[in-house]
């Protein structure tokens, strides 16, 4: 018998303004005029930003001119050659600015504040994330009219797929004896991360997961959480545990349970890694336990 839980739902799409994205020479201050250079993509730009209990997901979807060079055609898109912009993000400390875009985004989007996304493609734009977003956003650049991708379900999908190991639960003796020590392990896994990825269109997401903690629930009422596998038999195990009675008062054997923790995280287009729910499988083995009888025995 075994459970899994995977707790990755997204909770909804915070509204983001459109902004024009436009290549700079440097970083603008808070509520100053952007001033393209006359050699750098400049256009209209999207961007949208997604949030949910694990991350922020900031879409940047880019219809960008580039002038190209003299005599010929300019090129149109951000994303340009075979590989995709390296982005970045920071949130902007706007201080007691008065701007009035600063002042229009927060009444357009309330409980958020600005973060600046940065593209090596010389791409720069504003994103209102929500106040308490969870660790840094991530960013995903899009062409524009392609479906949209959220990588947030995107992840929780791969990690419902992500194979996990078939794992047993060793035991020494096969058959406990009452008040001499058992000893239990792992079979099957040796503790490894266990990864799964998967793409739509332009975003890649590349999901993890690694053993936390190992519960043993030995089934007269104890159990031990540990960081170890055990070790198999003959080497003596450091998870052991010593039963007071037999199991024929409890229907012949002792409902033995392994229960592991795994950490999940997944990250995008090779970006940060950000945090997932974690996953809890259970391992189950019937294990019998006997009392040690005398015999008297008459020489003859």
């Amino acid at each position: 018998m075994r459970t899994r839980s995977v707790c990755a739902a997204v909770l909804g799409v915070v509204a983001a303004i459109t902004f024009a994205g436009v290549a700079h020479a440097d970083p603008p201050t808070p509520g100053g005029e952007l001033s393209p250079r006359s050699n750098l993509p400049t256009g209209s730009t999207a961007v949208s930003v997604v949030s949910s209990q694990s991350g922020v997901t900031i879409f940047i979807a880019s219809s960008a001119a580039s002038p190209g060079q003299l005599g010929t055609s300019p090129s149109t898109g951000i994303v340009n050659g075979p590989s995709r912009p390296v982005c970045t993000t920071t949130p902007m400390n706007i201080g007691n600015a008065a701007a009035g875009w600063v002042r229009e985004g927060l009444q357009a989007n309330p409980d958020t504040v600005p973060w600046t996304v940065n593209c090596d493609t010389g791409y720069f734009g504003i994103a209102w994330v929500p106040v308490n977003a969870p660790g840094t956003p991530s960013v995903v650049v899009t062409e524009p009219g392609a479906p949209p991708v959220d990588p947030i379900a995107l992840a929780a999908s791969v990690l419902g797929t992500v194979p996990l190991p078939p794992i047993t639960v060793g035991a020494s003796p096969g058959v406990g004896l009452v008040a001499m020590p058992s000893w239990f392990w792992v079979d099957g896994y040796d503790g490894s991360p266990l990864r799964g990825s998967r793409t739509l269109g332009l975003v890649t997401v590349e999901v993890e997961i690694t053993p936390e903690s190992y519960r043993w629930t030995f089934g007269d009422g104890i159990s031990l959480e540990t960081t170890s596998l055990g070790q198999p038999y003959p080497i003596e195990s450091d998870v052991q545990h010593l039963y007071e009675r037999s199991s024929l008062s409890t229907g012949g054997t002792y409902d033995l349970r392994l229960e592991i923790t795994f950490s999940a995280r997944y990250r995008v287009n090779g970006g940060a890694w950000l945090p997932l729910a974690p996953v809890t499988q259970t391992y189950a083995r019937d294990y019998p336990v006997r009392q040690l009888q005398s015999v008297l025995t008459s020489n003859q």
